[in-house]
């Protein structure tokens, strides 16, 4: 009786006749195992591919429904991807697809695309052909984009084919290709708004929302959030109501898992307006403003949503965006909506001076004047007219209505102001000078800082009284708003003194350690402070609390001697034996005796002595504990 085994030996021989009729009387019998359906497909496979090599197709319909007839083991991947090879091969154009699959495996992906373009044209591709044409309409197109003037071309055919496939999604080459749409939508050479109703969003996958993080920290943004992204901004600007339903959905999708992004709820703020839903686009254009307060594009933005409704307020956000640094060139459009509102009311001399900044921009620029702005500039009114030299301070005055839209919610916080001081500027920007300022808590003040021309013209010195607006984010970084002055008896009033004890003086760092308590202590320089100090003496500070990379630190504003007690958490005195081990002493209370102290006082093994311990941190042992720093005299 034949044997599977006896099949294969067969078919390792050569002999693949042979071996095919010995696997059909095998399968003719009514005991079939498993071994005989595979020894019979393995034979199937080798036929196809004989007879496709020779040109001989006339029996391959009849070996591929034997093929696609035996019931296989799934689990067997190594036999699964022989069958599935086989099936294509018995495509009429079977040849050709191997051609192309050794093509594509030298690399050569746009000749393997030149056949599978033939194939599906002639409407032979099945879809495992078509994910193979997909991988290569993808590789190719990555290829060419990897040049630096690539031929775009020839890169938006492969992806509008690409999307013409019948293929199974979600999937890593679904969201491959999206990868190579948001790269160029990202260099405004397509639209992925487009592009995005085509591949449609609801295919992206878990992992395409997961953001990279850099091994410098650094996070990137998903291919989720940047191709919502591209397609929100475009959908933003859209004038078909549809497209902009659309997008809505997959925004707030992004917007849910990404809320810190503040560009997804601009989008989302822009669409709503264009929609109508002005309600409900407030919400999302307070929420930008607050984030992007110093931007003004930002208040421009809210300023349009609360146009219709307010126009009073809408007319402050304008005004408030010119007080934002901003280059004339970007910001024509609210100056002129800025000039027509001081028309209404035959503020000549103010409205000129927004013409003319917008005018010699343009000029400056080389771009043409708009019609609107030539109009304006063609009454008989400009030319007989002065300009304002300034108009700062009606910007001032109406940006208050903007800030009462934006900020009236939030309380005001006392605060006051500290020193100013120089951040440097980047790649050849200037510097900028900023502004401290020590907000009030119910402990020790926060510290802030903000640029210095958020003081307007205000005359402020260190200590001055003012009050805030302001919101801390997710990463409790605070948001400055708006600032105003306050009146106080006393300068530095938001302060209340702590008193500490120093519990190290290292005249080698030339510095001192301070502790207020187990959470706020740390080192004051030696030149900061006004005379002269040893361990266990009180001292009095004047804290601030910031946030650094190293997370909450203290800054001392102001130290000096005291002759308050400080709480007997952090100094105390004791009376106890002393252990004496390798020239430190310890007491059963673990009071550490340094060996300094233990040479001066002469102490020794088991004696008993009383002097005073200050709190002190073990960084060997990570944990806090007492060490002595004096004795009393016996």
């Amino acid at each position: 009786m034949i044997t599977s085994k006896e099949v294969f030996a067969k078919r390792k021989e050569g002999a693949i006749d042979e071996a095919y009729k010995m696997a059909l009387e095998l399968m003719a019998s009514p005991q079939v195992d498993a071994w005989d359906r595979k020894a019979f497909g393995w034979c199937l496979i080798d036929l196809i591919k004989r007879d496709v090599k020779n040109g001989s197709t006339e029996n391959l319909p009849h070996y591929r429904r034997q093929l696609e007839s035996i019931e296989f083991d799934p689990s067997d991947d190594v036999l699964t991807k022989g069958i599935c090879n086989a099936l294509s091969l018995c495509n009429p154009f079977g040849q050709k697809i191997s051609e192309a699959k050794a093509l594509s495996k030298n690399g050569r992906h746009a000749e393997a695309i030149a056949i599978y373009r033939k194939v599906w044209a002639n409407g032979d591709a099945d879809q495992e052909i078509q994910t193979s044409f997909g991988w290569e309409l993808y590789k190719h197109a990555k290829e060419l984009m990897a040049g630096e003037n690539f031929n775009l071309g020839a890169v938006k055919r492969n992806l509008s084919d690409y999307l013409k496939l019948d293929l199974d999604k979600p999937s890593i080459l679904h969201s491959c290709v999206l990868q190579l749409a948001a790269k160029l939508a990202g260099q405004d050479k397509l639209s992925m708004l487009a592009f995005s109703r085509q591949w449609n969003f609801k295919y992206l996958r878990p992992e395409d929302f997961e953001r990279y993080r850099a091994e410098d920290g650094k996070e990137y943004p998903s291919l989720a959030e940047k191709a919502i992204l591209h397609a929100g901004k475009e959908a933003a600007s859209s004038e078909k109501a549809e497209e902009q339903a659309y997008m809505l959905l997959f925004i707030d999708l992004a917007i849910e898992r990404f809320p810190d992004n503040v560009f997804l709820k601009l989008n989302k703020a822009k669409v709503l307006l264009s929609l109508g839903r002005h309600e409900e686009a407030l919400a999302f254009g307070i929420a930008v403003t607050k984030a992007k307060s110093n931007d003004y594009w930002a208040w421009g933005l809210l300023g349009e949503i609360v146009s219709q409704r307010d126009r009073d307020a809408a007319l402050g956000c304008y005004c408030k965006a010119l007080t934002c640094p901003a280059e004339d060139k970007f910001t024509g459009k609210i100056r002129l909506k800025v000039a027509q509102r001081m028309l209404e009311v035959n503020d000549y001399a103010a409205a000129k001076h927004e013409i003319e900044a917008i005018l010699q921009s343009k000029e400056h620029e080389g771009k043409k004047i708009p019609v609107s702005i030539a109009e304006i500039a063609s009454q008989s009114w400009f030319s007989n007219t002065q300009a304002k030299a300034s108009n700062r301070d009606y910007y001032r005055t109406n940006a208050k209505a903007a800030e009462v839209l934006l900020f009236n919610d939030l309380p005001w916080i006392d605060a006051n102001v500290g020193d100013t001081f120089i951040v440097p500027g980047k790649d050849g920007k200037k510097d900028k000078t900023k502004r401290k300022v020590f907000l009030k808590t119910s402990s020790i003040p926060t510290e802030i800082s903000i640029p210095e021309s958020k003081l307007g013209r205000m005359k402020l010195t260190p200590g001055d009284a003012v009050r805030v607006k302001g919101e801390f984010d997710e990463d409790q970084r605070f948001n400055f708003f708006v600032l105003e002055s306050r009146h106080t008896e006393t300068p530095w009033d938001v302060f209340s003194e702590k008193i500490g004890v120093v519990n190290n003086v290292n005249e080698g760092k030339q510095v001192i350690r301070y502790i207020v308590d187990r959470e706020v202590n740390g080192e004051i320089p030696m030149s900061a402070l006004p005379g002269a100090f040893a361990e266990g003496d009180a001292i009095e500070v004047r804290l601030a609390r910031y946030v650094s990379k190293r997370g909450p630190m203290y800054r001392v504003l102001l130290a000096r001697a005291t002759d308050k007690k400080p709480s007997e958490l952090l100094k105390k005195t004791f009376s106890e034996q002393v252990r004496v081990s390798n020239g430190m002493g310890f007491t059963p209370n673990e009071i550490f005796l340094p060996p300094q102290l233990l040479a001066k006082h002469q102490i020794e093994d088991d004696q008993k002595v009383s002097g005073t311990a200050v709190l002190t941190y073990n960084m060997k042992r990570s944990c806090w504990g007492w060490k002595a720093v004096s004795i009393d005299q016996r």
